[in-house]
């Protein structure tokens, strides 16, 4: 699997260009034409070149997960030696050239994740290639799909505080087309680019519920490929894993995360409901920590999620060794799962997801094992950028009171949380958010997306781990320097 990886990386990288030219999305027609595009294997590959692009270390694989948004959200420890880069980044001082250098990078990552599948959806509406298994189809909404929710991200990182914007505020390039010069990349306004993802997000769902076979066949059946052709299976081994490609109940749960960005509480509660009233997917809870479910990245949650052979070792000096990049103090772990309240919560179990361990000079260092294993429990080598639970939060927020109490009870029932809740964490939309703000925290520590959540509810104050004010300018990353101004 790791051989398979690296020649797909490689072979991406060779047909388009530079992996770091973010500027260049002109087509390679003399390239494109008799190496990927003149078969459905090369279609495969192209699209499979970027998936493995967008889980490597740039994006997924450490930038825009772990990494730089739970830093800007202030969800590490550091040790001295290594503060100033990542003190730039919990501070906001964007300005700073390392921190500057970083968010080019996954700008123009972003960027040229976006060229490669435009590239290739260019030539899949003009080829003459015969498909099987309508592939073609399965293929065009997947990337749809995917490029949708880059865009996505992007905007949730470099666009406005969506409660605050405006139609006509500048928002960030939406790219959907290749053309024959090196363009400059445009900014669009607030809502261009919303009319734009949700146009995606339409065509992906129409395709996907008809062609993606996750529709009509169960996700544990999508694992086992020895019985690929029988029955109602797929014939091509290729359409099984649907986790981890961008499948129908991704493009669900990306709209229910899009309209609640954006405030559309109709919308978002329609989608988060048709994910969770579809019987696919069922929340973690202390029993799946063992046996054939075992994974510390929940994956029997990821409605959309990545894998890369080599997180492991990439992951390694960010939490592992004895002055590991990524940390938390102890005291801090367990005041963020209210550990003298809830003693029983299945993500503050001792050693598994934290473990503090003494060194020489009796320095501690407190390890996170989301992604290099605990040693009961093995790296799954897995990213979830897409989780059920999300659906179930999304819910507890947008739902009239009355109603969503019920999701949030059954949330905590997973978690092994009291099914008795606190009335006054209910008791109005401001307890709501005060209550989901540190079950965000819990949940998705090491994944992203707290940061979002502040941005969302434009806070003006972290209380944890310690208080830090918060400048509202600061949730709008600036944009990288050498593109061109909003037209």
């Amino acid at each position: 699997m790791k051989n398979i990886y690296i020649l797909l990386l490689s072979l991406s990288c060779a047909v388009f260009s530079s992996c770091n030219d973010w500027l260049d999305v002109s087509p390679r027609s003399q390239i494109k034409s008799t190496v990927l595009f003149d078969t459905e294997d090369g279609f495969k590959q192209a699209l499979n070149g970027v998936y493995i692009k967008t889980s490597d270390t740039g994006l997924y694989g450490q930038h825009t997960s772990m990494y730089i948004p739970d830093a800007l959200a202030r969800m590490w420890s550091f040790p001295a030696e290594k503060t100033a880069f990542l003190n730039g980044l919990s501070t906001h001082n964007y300005t700073m050239g390392a921190v500057e250098s970083s968010i080019t990078s996954i700008f123009s990552s972003y960027y040229n994740s976006i060229a490669q599948l435009n590239d290739i959806l260019n030539n899949i509406e003009n080829t003459k290639v015969p498909f099987q298994h309508n592939n073609d189809k399965l293929i065009k909404g997947e990337i749809l799909g995917l490029r949708a929710f880059l865009h996505l991200d992007l905007l949730r990182l470099f666009g406005p505080i969506p409660l605050d914007a405006k139609d006509n505020d500048e928002a960030i390039p939406y790219v959907t087309e290749l053309t024959a010069k090196n363009e400059r990349l445009l900014y669009k306004s607030w809502k261009e680019v919303l009319l734009a993802i949700e146009k995606d997000l339409n065509g992906a769902e129409e395709l996907l519920k008809e062609y993606d076979p996750i529709v009509n066949i169960s996700i544990d059946e999508l694992k086992n490929i020895s019985n690929a052709g029988k029955d109602k299976m797929p014939a091509d081994t290729w359409q099984y894993y649907r986790q981890s490609r961008f499948n129908y109940f991704a493009v669900l749960g990306t709209k229910a995360r899009f309209y609640h960005w954006i405030g559309d509480k109709t919308n978002s509660v329609k989608y988060a409901k048709m994910v969770i009233d579809s019987g696919k997917f069922e929340l973690f809870n202390e029993s799946s920590f063992s046996g054939k479910d075992a994974s510390l990245t929940m994956y029997k949650e990821h409605l959309f999620g990545l894998q890369n052979p080599d997180l492991e070792e990439i992951t390694e000096p960010l939490f592992k060794n004895d002055k590991a990049t990524l940390t938390q103090t102890s005291s801090m772990v367990n005041s963020c799962y209210e550990s003298t309240i809830h003693v029983n919560d299945i993500r503050n179990v001792t050693n598994r997801y934290w473990q503090e361990k003494t060194y020489a000079n009796s320095e501690k260092t407190n390890h996170f094992y989301k992604y290099i294993g605990n040693g009961t429990i093995d790296s799954d080598k897995r990213i979830p950028l897409l989780r059920y639970v999300e659906m179930y939060f999304i819910l507890i927020e947008d739902l009239p009171l009355n109603m969503a109490k019920n999701y949030f009870i059954t949330y905590r029932q997973s978690r092994a949380l009291s099914g008795v809740i606190d009335e006054t964490s209910m008791s109005d939309e401001n307890a709501v958010v005060g209550r989901l703000e540190k079950e965000y925290r819990k949940e998705f520590y090491g994944e992203g997306q707290l940061f979002f959540f502040y941005k969302r509810h434009k806070y003006s104050m972290f209380t944890w781990p310690d208080t830090y004010s918060m400048e509202l300018a600061a949730y709008v990353i600036p944009k990288p320097k050498g593109i061109s101004d909003f037209e």
